[in-house]
């Protein structure tokens, strides 16, 4: 009877082996992979359940739906307001930057200019304290390019030009037009009229 005590620990090993196995209860679930492959083939087969919803169920459902696409709506609107605003921002300040960066670059250019226009009259008035009346208005007529209706440079033109058709019996022609054409422009201006003589 030597085999007994291996029967018995066969049978021992065997029921140690069967309590390490899952154990079923009363409520078993299928493993997942095999839930997974059952629902797949139900559904491939046409053949899901569902119960049915009733009418409470789907006016519910439409009444979360719609609330959710009126805060999705509002939200939106939102978005794009502050975008509007951020943009219109954006756009008045590049637009006061810009008038601001035009407004100093004129400037700039202006205070170039009346530099100019300055140093021509100047130049002008010393030629002219000299007698040399060509050189006097040449400068006349550069500082006139700069600012054609500015009184100062014309009258300054009108004297050049009169000494020299006084002294020097040319230029009366075009001393006498321009004297005319301030006549015109500034008749308030009494110095004017005084000038006359220089070409008579």
């Amino acid at each position: 009877m030597g085999g007994e005590g291996s029967i018995q620990s066969m049978i021992t090993i065997l029921r140690n082996n069967k309590s390490l196995l899952r154990r079923k209860s009363l409520f078993r679930r299928e493993s997942g992979f095999r839930r997974l492959r059952n629902e797949y083939r139900k559904y491939d087969e046409g053949r899901i359940e569902s119960k049915p919803i009733s009418q409470k169920e789907l006016s519910e459902i439409r009444e979360k739906i719609v609330k959710q696409n009126r805060r999705t709506n509002f939200r939106s609107s939102v978005l794009a307001i502050f975008l509007f605003a951020l943009t219109i921002g954006f756009t008045i300040k590049l637009y006061n930057n810009l008038k601001r960066y035009q407004l100093e670059a004129e400037a700039t250019i202006m205070k170039g200019k009346t530099e100019k226009y300055l140093f021509y009259i100047e130049d002008g008035d010393k030629w002219l304290e000299k007698g040399h009346f060509n050189n006097a208005i040449f400068q006349y007529l550069l500082a006139k390019e700069i600012y054609p209706s500015e009184y100062n440079v014309n009258y300054r033109l009108v004297i050049a030009y009169g000494g020299k058709c006084k002294y020097e019996q040319s230029g009366c022609t075009e001393g006498h037009r321009i004297l005319k054409n301030l006549k015109a422009q500034f008749p308030e201006k009494s110095e004017l009229y005084n000038l006359s003589n220089y070409f008579d």
